[in-house]
């Protein structure tokens, strides 16, 4: 009578690959609920299912692993811009797509703008070029050739794109990560009615600052009523 055949093993890179996304899932999670509080590689292991010598063996260290999440998250928020260029729209329109993406982006990811200014403060110049090189220099210069088409299709004037990616990145995050002072304004959360009315808000301010002829007081003032 012949036994039955076992299953063989999965080779360890096809096991390493798998537990290599549930940490990073896991760190995921527990940031999100903490909003970038500390969690220790203990929590992010036991979240995952995952043994602790894992964390070395899939990363190297809990600081490559945090650096492999925000790669993660900045290359998604770059593959978005690609994304858009293909739909063929008007620069005012991939623009003010963009923004919206953007902002929503920081309320998916609220723990990004602490782990991005660890990174710039305590990551060193390796660091500082890796931020520079998969996020900064590929959203500039994104921004660079929309401030260019819009400047030729007459929509826009000349802006500076690197002072522009400061300026729609700072209005973007700062409502995220500046929330725990909404509470002095009676305001419990950022729930979807704040979020669109902020976006809605963002947009027309950075609109409004490239536009070859911004929209007159009463225009706005008609879309307000």
């Amino acid at each position: 009578m012949s036994t039955p055949s076992r299953r063989p093993p999965k080779p360890a890179p096809l096991r390493a690959g798998a537990t290599r996304e549930k940490l990073l899932a896991a760190t995921h999670a527990l940031l999100r609920e903490r909003v970038g509080g500390p969690v220790s590689v203990n929590e992010i292991c036991a979240r995952a299912g995952a043994n602790v010598a894992m964390v070395k063996y899939c990363f190297g260290s809990k600081d490559a692993m945090i650096a492999a999440l925000i790669e993660r998250i900045v290359s998604g928020f770059v593959a978005e811009l690609d994304e858009l260029d293909a739909r063929g729209l008007s620069a005012s329109a991939r623009l003010r797509i963009h923004v919206a993406e953007i902002v929503r982006n920081y309320v998916r990811y609220p723990y990004i703008n602490r782990l991005l200014s660890m990174q710039l403060s305590g990551g060193g110049a390796a660091g500082i070029a890796s931020l520079s090189r998969n996020f900064a220099i590929p959203v500039r210069d994104w921004y660079r050739r929309l401030l260019a088409d819009g400047r030729n299709d007459g929509e826009f004037r000349a802006i500076d794109p690197t002072l522009f990616f400061f300026t729609v990145i700072g209005l973007a995050e700062f409502l995220v990560t500046a929330e725990p002072l909404l509470r002095g304004f009676d305001i419990d959360r950022i729930d979807a009615d704040l979020l669109d009315r902020y976006i809605r808000h963002v947009t027309e301010i950075v609109l409004h600052g490239v536009q070859t002829h911004p929209a007159s007081s009463t225009a706005v003032a008609a879309h307000r009523r």
